[in-house]
């Protein structure tokens, strides 16, 4: 991987003592992923020295999810497991986890200081502090006036770049604790993200990802909307001289406003490919999630906006098993499926979370319909990756390269989210044209036809 705009790690007082070791892990989302960044760059500012997490170091901070409780058991079994390796280290859990549940993982004997997301701009100044055992529970609560984290960090192990510009839900969807964890709706200013679109520009990125908890829901604290961002953005870079693209997170499918639809299907800087979540294709169920949309309505969605972007990704989240849900609902949501034709969807069984509307729900299905459930969907997934995989053979892509595979090829993501394979180049960061000669399985492969 290359290593773009690396800050110097080293600092003018480590003449005079060697640099605290850190290490970080994290959980979940591309947002999580992004702030954990935030909290590296702002490490290695304050002297830290940056390890991997494997290594030996003295302070080990976990960025923690809680979207499901198999998130919630990694990260349990990842504070015994650095524990048990490293006894005298200082471990600091941090994120939506620690957000909703301080008193569960304050009580465990192998953490040292919780610090959830809301307030996180303490965590240096509590870890310095090194606050006794009674004290370790520093997780703030919520407050409609808490301002947005800002995090500049540099990626500088990736070739693309995440740019987290918008935080916080209100939409209380009823299986979801995101709400609570992350709190209320939080954006970037428009004018601070063209200057860090500009900043990560300079340090040499050519896809950037705008990425949010609700990114639908950018703006609303600010008078704007996602539609006036993008506006902007493709105002300032969109031309013939333009070497990068733009993606974006998850946009749900309520949140595409005629103003959004316009500057999507118009944009060019934008990648040929959406996340759009479906939750499921039964009108009941998304009724019983409060999703406030109906299959029709989905349906509807994706055919406008397919009619104006020919060969859209269009991939989506699918929860099976949701309490109520009936072998009906379930064959609804298959048909469904394969109605709209999805180049990829990421499927897990309903998860009951604590102090959500659905945990009180009847109709509770067990682990082995759920899991019976997922494996039929899986298998429809599977049949969809393919056939739209294969509408590509014979076609030149965009790819950018990200990384050398163990075959010896570069490999590296398609605007249209599929990962490709070329033997002619090895170097990451690379942007180039490929026609593609095999698309039976992913990555795919293809011949360069030109560098861009």
């Amino acid at each position: 991987m290359v290593k773009l705009g690396a800050k110097e790690e080293k600092k003018e007082n480590e003449g005079q003592r060697p640099a605290t070791k850190i290490a970080f892990y994290t959980l979940g989302c591309k947002v999580n992923q992004f702030d954990t960044e935030g909290l590296i760059t702002e490490s290695r500012e304050r002297g830290y020295e940056v390890v991997a997490f494997e290594e030996p170091a003295a302070v080990y901070v976990i960025n923690t999810c809680t979207v499901t409780k198999e998130a919630e058991r990694k990260a349990r079994q990842l504070i015994r497991r650095v524990k048990r390796k490293q006894p005298d280290a200082y471990l600091v859990v941090t994120g939506c986890f620690a957000q909703t549940s301080a008193e569960v993982l304050a009580a465990l004997p192998e953490v040292d200081l919780v610090v959830g997301v809301a307030g996180r701009g303490r965590l240096f100044q509590l870890l310095e502090e090194k606050l006794p055992v009674c004290s370790k529970n520093q997780v703030l609560p919520w407050a409609e006036e808490d301002g947005f984290e800002v995090f500049t960090p540099d990626f500088t192990s990736q070739t693309r770049a995440f740019l987290k510009v918008q935080d916080g839900c209100q939409s209380f969807c009823s299986y979801c604790k995101i709400p609570f964890a992350r709190g209320p709706v939080r954006s970037l200013p428009p004018a601070q993200v063209l200057k860090e679109l500009e900043r990560l520009l300079a340090l040499g990125y050519k896809e950037i990802v705008l990425v949010g908890i609700h990114l639908g829901h950018y703006g609303i604290d600010h008078g704007t909307d996602l539609a006036s961002l993008l506006t902007l953005i493709e105002q300032k870079w969109s031309g013939a001289a333009t070497n990068w693209r733009l993606r974006l997170g998850s946009v749900d499918p309520t949140d595409f406003t005629p103003q959004l639809m316009e500057v999507v299907l118009s944009s060019t800087l934008l990648c040929n490919h959406l996340h759009i979540p479906l939750q499921s294709g039964s009108g009941k169920v998304l009724s019983l999630m409060n999703r406030n949309y109906s299959p029709d309505d989905y349906a509807g969605l994706i055919s406008l906006l397919r009619s104006g972007r020919p060969d859209l990704a269009l991939t989506t989240d699918l929860m099976v098993g949701f309490p109520g849900e009936t072998e009906a609902d379930f064959v609804e949501t298959l048909n469904f499926l394969q109605a709209v034709g999805f180049a990829r969807v990421h499927i897990f069984p309903y998860s009951l979370r604590p102090g959500t509307k659905a945990a009180q729900m009847r109709g509770h299905l067990s682990r082995k319909v759920k899991e019976e459930r997922v494996k039929r969907a899986e298998a429809i997934a599977r049949d969809l990756a393919k056939a739209y995989r294969e509408r590509f053979i014979d076609r030149v892509v965009e790819v950018l390269i990200e990384e050398m595979n163990r075959d010896g090829y570069g490999e590296g993501l398609t605007r249209e989210y599929l990962r490709v394979q070329v033997k002619e180049v090895q170097t990451p960061n690379t942007l180039l044209h490929a026609r593609i000669v095999q698309a039976d399985r992913e990555p795919l492969t293809g011949v360069v036809t030109t560098f861009l």
